[in-house]
């Protein structure tokens, strides 16, 4: 009804990774992470949140395979989009850096992830105040590294 190049298409695309990601069936997951990614590149282009998103559902991925080299590539295209498209002051920016910063962790790079927890932290405090929940993951996350 809508056709192979609907964002709603990407959605169902999503949905059915998200599955096979949560079963642990990771190549499935994939290959529907990637159909989405495609669809959502096609329609709403390169520098859409959308995308980096997409980017991210991928890097998730990778990163519960242990492959940290392609889920810190993903994760960082990702980041790339958001600070070109929302500044580098949103929270959504802040939440890369916290995905960059748990993959460092996963590969005990304490340093490397206490500079991105760092990062996200000063942006939460900036945006969110410093009575908001997410600063309060933020200091959780700096704790840990």
């Amino acid at each position: 009804m809508l056709g192979n190049d609907h964002v709603s298409v990407a959605t169902s695309y999503y949905d059915i990774g998200h599955v096979y990601q949560e079963q642990g069936q990771y190549a499935e997951a994939l290959e529907y992470h990637q159909k989405s990614l495609a669809i959502k590149i096609r329609v709403l282009r390169h520098d859409h949140v959308s995308v980096a998103t997409s980017y991210n559902n991928i890097g998730h991925v990778y990163q519960e395979q242990g492959q940290y080299a392609e889920a810190l590539e993903y994760h960082q295209k990702s980041l790339a989009i958001k600070i070109r498209v929302l500044g580098h002051d949103h929270v959504s920016v802040a939440a890369s850096y916290n995905y960059i910063e748990s993959v460092y962790h996963k590969q005990g790079q304490y340093a490397e992830a206490l500079e991105y927890c760092q990062k996200s932290l000063a942006i939460r405090i900036r945006v969110l105040g410093h009575d908001h929940v997410h600063v309060a993951r933020s200091y959780s996350n700096v704790g840990k590294n």
